[in-house]
């Protein structure tokens, strides 16, 4: 019974296929003949290449973007876009060349067809060639595309030019004068130079100018500036130090020995041993010590000299032993007056 089942079943089953199969053939054999009915054979002419294309697109334009075909600049067709497509229509794709003109410092490209001109391309580029004008091509030559047609413009003029002269600046050192002043003796003016000149260009550019005549008009006078040379520095006292130079010594100090200095003056506060090739005897000079010794501050007279006071090194008098031993050896700076 089992068995029986199976063979009805496997008998039905094998028919619905077959009957599928039929239903599809029946279908396809429509779809062919449907595309048949409602497709075009397109015969595509471009860049000198033919080409026959099956395709359900309706017009030009459409027909175009589904292949992906782009027209270039000055590129035309020999239908309009919206152009319907019939079977065997031929759609032709003329392309333009490229021509490129260079004029006034600016290069156009232009489209045109092939076998044009050199003035064609001019025109197309809209420019125009004046009387002094140079073309790189003959006008009526073939103009080659890609090719730079290059059109150089030469034009003169006369020119007056007033052209000024600079004053001189004349500074002379004042010492006495502090540094950093100045102060304008004679104020300076300048002079005026008139030329007339024959001036050559090409392209917009100067080429060459030739001076045709050529007269100062007004003499320049110099500016005199007097500039002090006196430096100035503020004590730690509020006093105002004007001075020549300023150097970094060493100093020591020493106090009563007895004997009177090289000078002939017994030692005393506010006297110092210098080396007389550095400071010269009698000299003052202003004093300024490191911190901590600020109270120190102040000029100071030389006075006496030492076997070892050589160079830039000092001696300073103060009054007791334990004051010397305390201030041992510093770097001070001296200051020279002015």
């Amino acid at each position: 019974m089992d068995s029986q089942i199976r063979r009805a079943f496997s008998a039905r089953f094998s028919a619905a296929v077959i009957i599928a199969l039929l239903i599809l053939t029946g279908i396809s054999v429509a779809l062919v003949r449907y595309i048949e009915d409602v497709s075009n054979v397109v015969i595509l002419k471009n860049g000198g290449q033919e080409v026959e294309i099956v395709t359900l697109e309706k017009n030009v334009e459409d027909f175009l973007e589904k292949y992906e075909i782009t027209l270039g600049p000055g590129d035309s067709l020999n239908h309009e876009p919206q152009q319907l497509l019939y079977d065997g229509i031929v759609i032709e794709i003329t392309h333009a060349l490229p021509y490129y003109a260079v004029a006034d410092g600016e290069e156009r490209l232009v489209y045109l067809p092939r076998g044009s001109t050199v003035s064609d391309v001019l025109e197309k580029a809209g420019i125009v060639l004046r009387e002094k004008d140079v073309v790189n091509y003959r006008v009526d030559a073939r103009a080659i595309p890609g090719e730079r047609i290059i059109v150089t413009r030469y034009d003169e003029e006369v020119i007056i030019e007033k052209e000024p002269i600079a004053y001189n600046v004349i500074v002379k050192k004042n010492n006495n004068m502090d540094e950093g002043v100045s102060k304008v003796v004679q104020e300076g003016r300048q002079g005026e130079l008139q030329r007339e000149i024959l001036v050559a260009y090409r392209d917009g550019e100067e080429i060459s100018r030739e001076v045709i005549k050529e007269e100062v008009t007004v003499k320049p006078v110099d500016r005199i500036v007097h500039t002090g040379t006196v430096k100035k520095k503020i004590t730690s006292r509020g006093d105002t130090l004007r001075y020549s130079t300023v150097k970094t010594f060493q100093a020591t100090a020493y106090t009563h020995t007895g004997r009177a200095t090289k000078t002939g003056v017994m030692p005393k506060k506010g006297y110092i041993a210098v080396d007389p090739r550095v400071i010269p005897l009698r000299k003052t000079v202003y004093v300024e010590f490191p911190k901590g010794w600020e109270h120190l501050n102040g000029y100071y007279k030389a006075m006496d000299t030492g076997g070892a006071i050589k160079g830039n090194r000092i001696d300073v008098f103060m009054e007791t032993e334990g004051q010397c031993r305390k201030f041992g050896r510093r770097n001070v700076k001296i200051y020279f007056p002015k």
